[in-house]
């Protein structure tokens, strides 16, 4: 064989070879599968839920972020948590522009029970709303309302807004930053947005 049609097939077959191995080299900027996602987002939610020992409810339906003032829920997030990725707080923004419905069949370690939004609003009406909710839900030490988790590409830091309602004037709301270590998230920042 002449060295220039040797040379042609080598540059080929190395060309080929440098192909076929960057398609099987995971990409920093890749976007996780939506099935990734959830796994991890449900993941998130049972940390919050672990070792509830009343009965967990939780509103069937996340929050969104404030509707009246995006941006500034979004700097106050920023200039309260230093740590958090710019695709980790877009993405928490882009997944709680519209309030999304929790799946009743989430893996969180603990029974749970989804109330709808209108049947919570219909609830926390009334001036004694604990004790009617004690009354249905036998235990139930109020309900907690979770927002959608934002994460970054590589779904090991993630943003999300938890809130815990015990009762009238009871209850507070913060956005945690998570951060996935050995396996596990863990609460690397926290700031409250409301107390009553």
């Amino acid at each position: 064989m002449s060295t220039p049609i040797l040379k042609s097939t080598l540059t080929v077959f190395l060309a080929l070879i440098f192909l076929a191995c960057s398609l099987f080299i995971p990409r920093s900027g890749s976007t996780p599968s939506a099935a990734d996602v959830e796994k991890e987002e449900q993941a998130v939610y049972s940390f919050f839920v672990s070792g509830h020992d009343t009965a967990l409810i939780l509103q069937d339906t996340s929050i969104n972020i404030s509707d009246d003032r995006p941006q500034e829920t979004v700097d106050y997030i920023k200039s309260g948590m230093k740590d958090v990725s710019k695709e980790t707080l877009d993405h928490f923004t882009e997944r709680n522009r519209q309030p999304g419905q929790l799946s009743p069949n989430m893996d969180l370690g603990v029974d749970y029970i989804l109330i709808n939004t209108q049947e919570l609003a219909k609830l926390t009406r009334q001036p004694n709303w604990r004790e009617v909710l004690n009354e249905q839900y036998p235990n139930a030490g109020g309900y907690l309302v979770f927002s959608r988790v934002g994460f970054n590409h590589t779904l090991d830091q993630a943003l999300i807004y938890v809130a815990g309602i015990a009762g009238p004037w009871m209850g507070s709301g913060s956005y945690y930053l998570m951060e996935k270590k050995d396996g596990e998230w863990i609460i690397k920042e926290q700031i409250m947005a409301w107390i009553s």
